[in-house]
């Protein structure tokens, strides 16, 4: 097992960027309602183009993002016992930004630890802050991610962090609009 995870005593301190205004650190369950806000808000700019209605984005989204980043958040879950996550905030101490990591979901991982979930409002794009989420959350370490076919944005990002195409490509059937295709480092 990877050494990712952060010590299980207290979570570290925020790590400031004064260029950017904005910190990294460990969410905590009063996040759960910024944190929702921001994995819903990311969804309609990543994927806005192929998906559509309150199934995706809306209050609705909202309240099921709401049960998922509390159970992940909660400790004793199976979500929160396997994740690794962070929050970026910005200068008044509001979500902008998440990460999460959990053990790869492939069938056959290919390595140790994915990087599961990454959102960053667009107004904070281009920032840092996406980058510092990744390397607070994975450091330099061997990791697996999945981004959609058609986020050509995503994918020279993670690019630039390292990952590569490795050839694999999933579609689900809940979106069959939005083929993933596999990175690794």
């Amino acid at each position: 097992m990877c050494s990712l995870r952060p010590a299980a005593s207290a979570a570290p301190d925020p790590a400031p960027d004064p260029a950017s205004g904005f910190t990294i650190d460990v969410p905590t369950l009063a996040d759960v309602p910024g944190l929702a806000r921001v994995h819903v808000r990311g969804w309609e700019v990543a994927y806005g183009h192929a998906l559509h209605g309150e199934e995706w984005f809306g209050e609705p989204a909202i309240a099921r993002r709401l049960e998922h980043w509390t159970r992940w958040l909660t400790p004793g879950t199976p979500e929160a016992d396997e994740g690794i996550f962070r929050v970026g905030r910005d200068g008044d101490g509001i979500p902008v930004g998440l990460a999460a990591s959990w053990p790869p979901r492939d069938p056959q991982p290919v390595r140790d630890r994915e990087l599961s979930v990454l959102y960053v409002l667009p107004e904070w794009h281009g920032t840092g802050m996406a980058r510092a989420l990744v390397t607070a959350l994975i450091g330099e370490e061997p990791a697996s991610l999945w981004v959609a076919e058609d986020n050509a944005r995503a994918q020279r990002f993670y690019a630039k962090l390292g990952f590569a195409p490795d050839g694999a490509r999933h579609v689900d059937p809940r979106w069959p609009a939005l083929p993933d295709i596999r990175m690794v480092r």
